[in-house]
């Protein structure tokens, strides 16, 4: 057998060469999604942080006011009934996170493939359907005057238990919160079911062996074992708490009074409503400080957690 010369140092071909050559078109297929991830993530936020230092309508010129923003903030008794008012929603996402999980073990212990299938496809059917015309649907089912729930009261011959639904400040967070029902997010469930569909056979087959039973199955063995998954849903759930606003909006413009109102709808109405648009970057800037140390301290109770299995 000829033994093959390496190319020469200087040539086309050399191993530097390629390896420069490689370099540049890995940059050159990165270059779009880095492009766009600096036009439209990076600039807006640093643009949102220096916005956030001034007294800014919008059209004038803005005037650099410091952290007095961030004080009003702090003094800001609306912002605070925002913030409790998230929370609320927060914990009551975190907690109906519960549904999801517990319909995507039923859905992955389901063996039979064709009626595995047949019930992920009805379970992706809401997907096509707009959130718009979800929350238009429960706008009218909320109505007082001709709404569903009103008409159910009074089929039942129940008409003193009629209520305003939306317009009372008492049952307005309540009303929203039960429009996520039965609680079960598809997205979320198709994440459970790859997680658990990823786990090798001989798991289950051991705890099979060892007479784990439904529910000591799902403890020790399903739950733990989607831990990653929960991390991932666990942080979109957090966001779309703390900085979510579209269901407000459209339905109560934060109302009764204040009584469903969020940080994110007042940022909104500070900047588009009031031309507070310094003041505004300064309650994203806020929002955001919240989401990321809510979801840090999320994470670390479920990595140790995690740890302990």
């Amino acid at each position: 057998m000829t033994k093959q010369s390496a190319p020469p140092k200087g040539s086309f071909f050399s191993p530097t060469r390629l390896s420069r050559r490689q370099m540049w078109i890995g940059w050159l297929f990165v270059a779009p999604a880095l492009l766009l991830n600096l036009v439209f993530d990076w600039y807006p936020m640093i643009e949102g942080i220096i916005r956030s230092l001034y007294r800014w309508n919008g059209y004038s010129a803005a005037e650099y006011i410091g952290l007095e923003n961030f004080r009003k903030i702090y003094t800001d008794q609306v912002f605070w009934t925002s913030v409790a008012n998230m929370l609320f929603f927060l914990v009551t996402s975190i907690i109906l996170m519960l549904p999801t999980i517990i319909t995507s073990v039923v859905l992955f212990r389901i063996r039979n493939m064709r009626a595995q299938f047949l019930y992920r496809v009805l379970f992706c059917i809401p997907m096509v359907v707009p959130w718009m015309v979800i929350i238009l649907m429960w706008q009218f089912m909320y109505n007082p005057q001709y709404g569903l729930f009103n008409h159910l009261i009074d089929a039942l011959g129940l008409p003193d238990m009629r209520q305003t639904w939306l317009g009372d400040s008492d049952l307005v967070k309540w009303c929203l919160v039960f429009m996520g029902f039965p609680f079960v997010t598809t997205n979320a469930a198709l994440i459970y079911l790859g997680g658990l569909k990823s786990v090798s056979e001989s798991v289950w087959e051991a705890g099979a062996l060892d007479g784990v039973g439904p529910i000591q199955k799902f403890w020790y063995l399903e739950l733990p074992l989607i831990t990653g998954q929960f991390s991932l849903n666990l942080i979109g759930t957090i966001t779309a708490a703390i900085t979510g606003y579209t269901t407000q909006l459209i339905l109560t413009k934060g109302g009764p009074g204040f009584a469903s109102m969020v940080p994110g709808l007042y940022m909104y109405f500070s900047a588009f409503k009031s031309q507070k648009y310094g003041y505004a970057a300064a309650l994203g800037m806020v929002m955001f400080v919240m989401s990321l140390l809510v979801t840090l301290i999320s994470l670390r109770f479920v990595q140790k957690d995690e740890q302990t299995v």
